[in-house]
């Protein structure tokens, strides 16, 4: 009696339901992957369950579309969409920069066993960026959860490219004003640009802006070999190498001021006396004793000594060992420099110096107070060679 009552109210159910809805499939779906349909059924004349089986979790993989990760290249959410029992289902992918979310895009009738593509254009990526796809797979009845892929950082792993623009190997350069210039081009920032001339030390060149380099060296005749070396921000390296030659012939004369043109004077009116200006010293003020180098060509040494010991003009003689000079190639008054003493041997004061350099002298002077007063006075030589050759 019991089940017959049973029986009645699940008919009654059925039945109501059957009225009460005029749609040909009835679905509860109580939010997990399985749903209960109910379908009409001409051969049973009434209803019968039908368990609808949700699309399977999606397994998102996020790549570089060509491996390299970098900001210039779309990024691939791929994935396949799979389902037991709907032919078409629809995809929603949700895109997250550095965990924030960006958008949303949405796939509409994917076939089923499909594999899916969801391109990220790379206008959208900046270097730094750490980027991840989330997707979520539907039929009509039911949608799996959002699946994260992997994260994946967009990074920099190109090499700049360096465009030599100067010097030119196809030139034989008749002029020692030959400036180094390169560009450069690169996926994101350059940090700098150095060079190595004839396999020496690397040199740091003067930046214009991101993409040009320049420097103006000190060169010399002959050949010379020159490597250019930029990096950028995520330190990879781009290099380029060149060859050159500066013609070998060159042109130098020094000109003397007129106070070194005639003998380096002293008027010693007291003894003893210790580090005693010469006359043209002009003391703390710029000297009056330089000379000038003009340079074609070449690069130049410049050296002096002294014909001897100073005298007078009664003859009385003083040892060369007691003259000192400073000099320098920048400071008129030639202060701070270190003394030198004078011999009759020549002495280096200017190294690898360039047309129109000047080279800037201060001569002093001791005595003892057993010597005699009087003005004392010798006379200098001046050499300029090749920078690297002795006179």
């Amino acid at each position: 009696m019991r089940l017959k009552k049973v029986l009645g109210v699940f008919i009654f159910l059925i039945l109501t339901l059957g009225i009460l809805v005029s749609a040909d499939i009835f679905s509860i779906n109580s939010g997990g992957s399985t749903g209960i349909v109910i379908t009409p059924s001409p051969e049973l004349e009434g209803f019968f369950f039908k368990f609808n089986v949700g699309p399977f979790n999606p397994v998102p993989l996020l790549t570089s579309l060509n491996g390299r990760n970098e900001s210039n290249t779309n990024l691939n959410c791929s994935f396949d969409v799979v389902d037991q029992d709907s032919p078409t289902l629809n995809v929603s992918v949700k895109w997250y920069k550095n965990e924030s979310y960006q958008f949303l895009v949405n796939h509409s009738s994917i076939s089923n066993n499909t594999h899916v593509n969801s391109l990220l254009l790379n206008g959208n990526l900046t270097l730094g960026d750490v980027w991840k796809c989330s997707v979520s797979v539907s039929d009509p009845y039911n949608s799996t959860q959002f699946i994260n892929s992997n994260d994946l950082t967009i990074i920099d792993i190109t090499n700049p490219n360096v465009t030599i623009i100067s010097p030119n190997s196809s030139i034989n350069y008749p002029t020692l004003d030959v400036d180094f210039n390169v560009s450069v081009s690169e996926n994101e920032n350059i940090s700098a640009c150095l060079y190595s001339l004839d396999f020496d030390s690397n040199v740091t060149m003067n930046r214009l802006n991101d993409s040009y380099f320049w420097d103006s060296p000190n060169l010399g005749p002959g050949p010379h070999d020159l490597t250019y070396y930029c990096n950028d921000t995520s330190n990879n390296w781009g290099t380029n190498s060149t060859n050159f030659t500066i013609l070998n012939s060159a042109a130098i004369s020094i000109l003397l001021s007129d106070n070194l043109t005639s003998e380096i004077r002293w008027n010693v009116l007291y003894l003893p006396v210790n580090d005693l200006d010469a006359v043209g010293n002009n003391l703390n003020s710029s000297t009056w004793y330089m000379i000038n180098i003009s340079a074609t060509n070449t690069l130049v040494d410049l050296y002096v000594k002294a014909d001897g010991d100073l005298y007078t003009e009664s003859l009385d003689v003083l040892g060369l060992g007691n003259e000192t000079y400073t000099f320098n190639s920048t400071d008129p008054t030639v202060s701070g420099s270190n003394k030198t003493t004078m011999t009759i041997n020549y002495s280096l004061i200017g190294d690898a110096l360039g047309d129109n350099s000047v080279i800037y002298m201060k001569f002093y002077l001791d005595a003892p107070s057993t010597q005699s007063a009087g003005i004392y006075s010798n006379a200098l030589q001046f050499r300029a060679v090749r920078n690297g050759e002795t006179p």
